[in-house]
């Protein structure tokens, strides 16, 4: 695709020599009534000259920049074995290059898939990696701007998620906090690269609150108002600063005065094209199942056992904690009522071990 010229970048020669006479003559011209106005004139001619400015201005918004299309623009991207080239041209230029694409794969025993393969319209969006791609025409000239879009059906998916989490509202707080919390962060830094992404991120962040409000209110049988009054006296509802922004939101304590809070605070818009493939990725390689409460993996058992170990094993006082062992198994338990009561018990005896330690615990084998 490079050999085709894919990707290439218009230099600024190129596009000032495609500037259109008309647009010349009316920046020209604002320009010409710019420099008047600085010169401080008489207070009649400087009212014409305000006059005069703000219709050029609506003049030169309503012009068209370039006068002619730039010769046709190809844009490539690629995943795995998935691929999407835009063309800045005609459907002929599309079918040529769909053509060369064919005859190159041709060459190394690979052939285009027929139902995934297809030629469509900027203005129909097609779907690459969960985004919606769609052209644009530019406001001041006759190109055509590639759209990064969040499709409503991914806006629905992660509404879904979020309220099916706070549906097990008899798992503990900080279990239900961190699933929330987890796929909250991970969907948002996934589409934080579409165009103007803030409006949906602040919608899923408004919905995850409301989701977490009703599990509390659930959770202690209790409703909206009241729950935040109560909450707001006991400190677990208050104002949280995550960098520059302050937002309130709910917050919980586990063991030695370890807090987390419900990440309502949506990460900042990116550029796509800043995406390199450098990038280490430390958080949310393992997601928070609420499931796994039922098992004994409640995350707020282990995170208490931890914070009250202070990162150093319980048992042998030398190595780092990285396991917690369960006393008191919940497998044994049968209603979901005894479960509850054995995970509230769990928190304060579970232990926090390392990995040598945990095994002989469980005389060397994860089954004993």
């Amino acid at each position: 695709m490079e050999g085709l010229g894919a990707n290439e970048v218009q230099s600024k020669r190129e596009s000032n020599l495609r500037r259109s006479t008309a647009y010349r003559k009316v920046e020209s011209a604002i320009f010409k009534a710019r420099r008047k106005l600085r010169g401080n004139p008489e207070r009649q001619t400087r009212r014409e000259l305000i006059n005069t400015l703000e219709k050029l201005e609506k003049e030169q918004r309503h012009t068209p920049y370039y006068e002619t299309r730039h010769h046709s623009k190809l844009g490539y991207v690629r995943y795995a074995d998935d691929f999407v080239i835009l063309v800045n041209g005609t459907k002929e230029d599309a079918i040529d290059y769909k053509n060369k694409v064919e005859g190159h794969l041709a060459a190394i025993g690979l052939t285009l898939s027929a139902e995934k393969t297809s030629i469509t319209h900027w203005e129909k969006p097609i779907t690459f990696l969960g985004y919606h791609i769609h052209g644009r025409q530019r406001q001041k000239g006759v190109q055509i701007k590639a759209i990064l879009s969040i499709p409503k059906e991914k806006e629905r998916a992660i509404r879904r998620e979020l309220m099916r989490v706070a549906g097990y509202h008899h798992i503990p707080e900080a279990d239900a906090m961190l699933a929330m919390n987890a796929k909250f962060r991970g969907w948002c830094n996934y589409y934080k690269y579409a165009n103007n992404p803030q409006e949906v991120l602040g919608r899923i962040s408004h919905k995850m609150w409301w989701f977490y409000a009703h599990f509390l209110a659930r959770k202690h049988r209790s409703q909206i108002k009241p729950l935040l009054a109560k909450t707001k006296k006991n400190g677990s509802y208050r104002v949280i600063t995550k960098g520059k922004h302050k937002r309130r939101t709910f917050t919980t304590t586990l063991g030695k005065g370890k807090t987390i809070y419900l990440d309502i605070f949506p990460p900042k818009t990116e550029l796509i094209s800043q995406v390199t493939n450098k990038e280490t990725w430390t958080v949310d390689l393992k997601p928070v199942h609420p499931e796994k409460w039922l098992q004994g993996r409640s995350a707020a058992t282990r995170l208490t056992a931890l914070a009250r170990s202070g990162g150093i094993c319980e048992r042998c006082k030398e190595n780092p904690a990285i396991q917690t062992h369960h006393p008191n198994r919940m497998k044994t338990k049968r209603t979901v009522r005894a479960k509850v009561d054995s995970d509230r018990d769990q928190q304060h005896q579970a232990r926090a071990l390392c990995k040598e330690c945990h095994l002989e615990e469980h005389h060397g084998t994860w089954q004993g």
